[in-house]
């Protein structure tokens, strides 16, 4: 557990290799093609992958990626 100095509680602390922060298709393919090279070196790095949505890929509807409306000329 880590320990400051400001009379907070202490919090967990973790380790890793390579953090990504999405979970979008970027994110996690990224994070599978991490895996994959060093599988292929012969050794295993960790990797994490953090998403402020509720669920993996939630803010691709949310973020005005996806027009709903169709255009005519």
């Amino acid at each position: 557990m880590a320990t400051n100095g400001a009379g907070l509680p202490p919090r967990d602390a973790m380790d890793f290799d390579v953090v990504i922060v999405g979970a979008g298709p970027s994110g996690l393919s990224a994070a599978i093609h991490l895996k994959q090279l060093a599988a292929a070196a012969g050794s295993e790095i960790s990797v994490v992958v953090l998403e402020k949505g509720s669920e993996v890929g939630a803010h691709i509807l949310s973020g005005a990626v996806i027009d709903p409306v169709g255009q005519t000329a």
